[in-house]
């Protein structure tokens, strides 16, 4: 009570203060001497606030038992929204008016002619876009495909276990809670049959009625409800819906397969109802075994395309410069990766190894080890994980080969660029709130930077592949023809829809708008704007005023200040102050809401340009006709790269070419696509883009698309571009990786040749002993990039093994000198060779040997062919046999290898320990002669046959038993094999002879579940 009596002295003391006007006092010192008045009105004690610790502000204390009692008070309430989840509403008013504006939907798929034709009225129109828009707010349908690399005989066992679950119409019980319907995503895709017509429960058609929704409807609220009497009421906490549907089967992707097999596939359903579904789960148990022995990719259709439009080769070297999470990488070393020749049984000396091999890079050191997990299941040696910034990938060329046709490194570069992911709504629904186009406009020079250093690194003669899950032309076709204007015809676009069978893909825009929205249309100032004018804040804002108005009138009005005499100023300096009062009042724009901005959107109903420019310009868009237009607070952003290109260019460049896959042709997600091949070297003024978008995304250079200054002659400019060559070699590591002399890309005069001769031997003498070699930067672009701490993995890269490891091993297992390749072997350099690494001689050769490590991290790369042996039975033996690269060693091994037939082979594989007892007598004598240690089994007839790895890894234990040293996930591939070549397991052919004597076909699922 003291110290009460005590404060309130105080504050009564200070608002009574006759100096203190509120003309005196700055609005936020009134405020908090207000508020002081006001929190000592009342005498009491337990009135004021609690001062100090976690209770602050008079906040009850927390109790678990009051907590529960709120939650179990909440729980009688009927929910709302959903269950008390926020509802993504699958729209947005930026989004829809923006792509309206721009003419995405102006063409229609004519299905007579099997092309695109522009809509010729607004009905057409709404037409294509209700078709949109019911394509994008459907949850996405799962897909999948077979790996084409597989030997024939697995191949078509897993086609046909494939087909006897989707091959045909399958019906399952959907459980469909209330919430879905606020979705409208798996509702929609699960009410709709194969033939796009709604189901009613318990599986019934009603085909000849218009009001078959409203039955559905009763039907449905009929089973949920419980009758009282005469009268039917509904409860509030009944369970979800059950629903019947007829589940179309699986629908091939033609494009791809291999030869005439049709490997990809989509289905009816989406990975969720995949998953959850109880009838579904036999099917769901399947795709996940066969995915985890690498059999099977699960993947979206459109994910696919790029790939196959690369058309890459076996035996060729591939590069993906931003591969996570490796779905597409998968897909690249399933073409380049397969083995082209198989040793036989007379002892020719073939390849046992892939001859290609795939670069898998990623800027994000997470998102690699990801893609290294996801790699893992094709089991290849051809694979070199690298994390970098895809602009800074090193160039291997030699100095003698830059700007000559031996120019580049790979023959087939994937650029699938970091993009706004617009294609993607349909698996990702939280874009719906958070697009915007100023997200498309920032990454379009990244974009850019990437792609013209895949370009760079890809050999004269190869292709190159810049794709998208993005519908916007600021970083599809913009940057196309972009590429094409600098390269000046050192690329070439190429259409390939010919090898395409099946693809539906609309053409490349050869023109289109430029807009960008203001800096009050951004979320942050939309979200500040939200939180201001909200209900709660407005009160308080209506009380403030109040007070405030209070407190005038008991001290007088403010004193105004004097105003200032503008007529003492001259003109210019006049004009300079109206100029920044400008400049102050638009930078201090504030957010005003639209009349367009509703949940859902409400499209125009007439589609004229006036219509559709009221409805952008209301959103806070801004378009431009040329870049003369651009301000120049805003030339960083909207560059000149950004507008179309002239119709000179147009017919030059074919931008027609490029793929475009909107949602509603397929049934698919978005995505972008261009085919573009290097026919000769890229100029000079290339590599100078190349290397200055580069330096910019890290912090540093001028913005390009600016007009180059007039005036200059030419040895003036030639020391500009040779400073601004000099500066980016410090980004982009060395001069051999990143930043290349003029004289290399172009042939120059003699007169220029000799005045720069002794300038660059007195300079290559002093940087001789200076020069260092950098690794390319890791992690997103950004000046954040400084602040990260980033762990140093330079001791993590591939050495030689020591050769003093290998004369115990040669001599344990019995290995050919003359055709075991020791130098493929290699260890990670961090002192400790605990892991023999295999890695293909490509590989080594084409890439560590031309000094990779040095300029990149690496990741990982190769397969494990020897591990560190730990156990106390091996006292003679340093080092065991891996599973993971056996069919590598095999080959080369005269020592502890046994050869088994089906049943002693299927009986290996077991987890834990198996006595001899359980094997064939001829099996067990082989085991009885082998001393302690590991040793491999073979199955009859499959010795030399590397592609189909039918080896198994085993320890021989001295307490007469084995064990099987293979992942459980192996282990199901290798019995899907062995049901591939017709081995049926001893209970199996039981329970198949029972069935058949009680009269029932046994299913898949069962025989599945017996074998594994």
């Amino acid at each position: 009570i003291h110290c009460h009596q005590i404060n309130l002295e105080r504050a009564i003391g200070i608002i009574s203060q006759p100096s203190l006007t509120p003309a005196s006092l700055s609005d936020c010192r009134l405020r908090q001497q207000l508020k002081q008045r006001t929190q000592f009105q009342s005498p009491c004690v337990e009135n004021m606030p609690r001062r100090g610790g976690k209770n602050k502000g008079g906040n009850k204390k927390w109790s678990r038992k009051r907590k529960v009692e709120e939650r179990s008070a909440k729980s009688d309430k009927p929910r709302t929204n959903g269950g008390g989840y926020y509802t993504i509403i699958n729209s947005n008013a930026k989004f829809e008016a923006y792509y309206s504006l721009v003419g995405l939907h102006n063409n229609r798929y004519d299905e007579e002619s099997k092309k695109f034709v522009p809509c010729a009225n607004d009905a057409e129109k709404h037409a294509e876009r209700d078709l949109f828009m019911t394509s994008m707010t459907s949850i996405l349908p799962a897909s999948f495909r077979v790996d084409r690399s597989l030997d024939a005989t697995t191949q078509k066992n897993v086609l046909d276990e494939l087909q006897e679950f989707v091959g045909k119409e399958m019906e399952v019980e959907i459980e469909l809670p209330k919430r879905s319907e606020a979705f409208g995503g798996m509702k929609n895709i699960l009410d709709k049959g194969t033939d796009g017509e709604e189901k009613k429960v318990d599986g019934a058609m009603d085909e000849n009625k218009d009001d078959a929704k409203k039955e559905e409807c009763d039907a449905k609220s009929a089973d949920a409800t419980t009758e009282t009497g005469d009268e039917t009421t509904t409860p509030i906490d009944d369970g979800p819906t059950i629903i019947k549907k007829t589940i179309a089967p699986a629908k091939p992707i033609p494009f791809i397969s291999s030869g005439e097999t049709i490997l990809g596939y989509q289905l009816s359903v989406d990975r969720r109802t995949l998953r959850r579904n109880k009838s579904l789960e036999p099917l769901h148990e399947w795709l996940k075994i066969q995915t985890d022995c690498g059999h099977v990719t699960r993947q979206e259709t459109v994910s696919m395309i790029p790939p196959v439009v690369l058309d890459a080769k076996e035996g060729m070297s591939v590069l993906d410069m931003c591969a996570a999470p490796g779905s597409k990488t998968c897909q690249l070393v399933e073409h380049v990766g397969g083995f082209s020749t198989v040793a036989s049984e007379g002892g020719e000396k073939k390849d046992l190894e892939p001859k290609g091999y795939v670069v898998a890079n990623d800027a994000d050191e997470k998102r690699a080890y990801m893609l290294v997990h996801q790699l893992r299941r094709m089991n290849s040696p051809a694979i070199f994980v690298t994390s970098c910034d895809g602009q800074f990938f090193p160039i291997l060329d030699e100095k003698s080969d830059k700007g000559t046709e031996r120019e580049g490194t790979f023959d087939r570069v994937l650029a699938d660029v970091p993009c706004s992911g617009d294609g993607t709504i349909r698996k990702n629904p939280g874009i719906w709130r958070h697009w915007n186009h100023l997200g498309s406009l920032a990454l379009h020079p990244l974009q850019l930077s990437i792609a013209l250093r895949g370009a760079r690194l890809t050999k004269v003669g190869g292709y190159v592949v810049y794709s998208t899950c993005s519908m916007n032309p600021m970083e599809n076709e913009s940057v196309v023809a972009e590429l094409l204007r600098v390269s000046d015809g050192s690329l070439v676009l190429e259409d390939p829809r010919e090898r395409m069978e099946g693809l539906i893909a609309r053409p490349g825009w050869a023109s289109w708008r430029v807009l960008r929205e203001g800096q009050n249309r951004t979320r942050k100032a939309m979200k500040d704007w939200k939180k201001k004018n909200n209900s709660k804040m407005m009160a308080k804002k209506k009380k403030f005023d109040e007070m405030r108005e209070e407190a005038d009138g008991h001290y007088g009005p403010a004193k105004k200040e004097a105003k200032v005499d503008d007529t003492s100023k001259d003109g210019d300096e006049k004009r300079k102050d109206e100029d920044q009062n400008k400049k102050v009042e638009k930078e201090e724009e504030k957010f005003v809401p639209s009349l367009f901005d509703t949940k859902p959107y409400i499209p125009p109903v007439t589609w004229d340009e006036a219509a559709l420019n009221e409805r952008t310009t209301s959103l806070g868009f801004h378009e431009y006709k040329s870049y003369d237009e651009v301000e120049p607070e805003w030339r960083r952003r909207v560059r000149a790269s950004c507008f179309p290109p002239t119709e000179e260019e147009a017919k030059k460049f074919e931008l027609e070419k490029c793929l475009r896959c909107l949602p509603q042709d397929m049934d698919t997600g978005g995505f972008f696509v261009a085919l573009l091949k290097k026919v000769k070297p890229l100029n000079m003024a290339a590599i100078e883009r190349m290397n200055t978008l580069a330096k910019e995304s890290r912090g540093g250079g001028e913005v390009d698309g600016q007009v180059p200054k007039k005036g200059k002659d030419k040895k003036e400019q030639k020391s500009e571009t040779d400073k601004k060559g000099s500066e980016s070699e410090d980004v982009a590591m060395t001069e051999s990786s990143a930043a290349e002399d003029k004289t290399d890309g172009e042939p120059t005069t003699t007169s220029e040749a000799k005045d720069d001769d002794k300038p660059k031997e007195e300079n290559k003498k002093e940087n001789e002993e200076e020069e260092t070699i950098r690794k390319a930067p890791q992690g997103k672009v950004g000046m954040y990039h400084k602040h990260q701490k980033k762990e140093d993995l330079s001791k993590q890269d591939f050495v030689p093994a020591d050769p003093s490891v290998w004369p115990p091993i040669v001599k344990e297992f019995g290995l050919d000198t003359s055709t075991f390749p020791t130098d493929q072997f290699f260890v990670r350099a961090s002192g400790e060779a605990k892991i023999l690494y295999f890695l293909c001689k490509h590989v080594k050769g084409e890439l560590i040997d031309r000094g990779i490590q040095e300029r990149v991290t690496v990741i990982n790369s190769g397969l494990k062919a020897f591990e560190r042996c730990s156990l106390k039975e091996s006292n003679h033996m340093s080092y065991r046999l891996a599973q993971e690269g056996i069919q590598y060693i095999v080959p080369h091994m005269t020592k502890r290898i046994l050869s088994a037939n089906m049943d002693d082979f299927c009986g290996c594989i077991k987890l834990g320990f198996t006595p001899f007892d359980s094997f064939s007598e001829k099996f067990q004598e082989g085991l009885k002669e082998l001393t302690p240690g590991s040793f491999i089994v073979t199955l009859e007839g499959f010795e030399k046959d590397v592609a189909k790895k039918m080896y198994l890894t085993m320890w021989r234990r001295t307490n007469n038993c084995v064990n099987c040293f293979v992942t459980k996930i192996e282990m199901e591939a290798m019995l899907s094999k062995m049901r591939a070549l017709g081995y049926v397991s001893k209970k199996e052919d039981e329970e198949v002879k029972s069935g058949e004597s009680a009269g029932k076909e046994p299913a898949v699922e069962e025989k599945m579940d017996t074998s594994s």
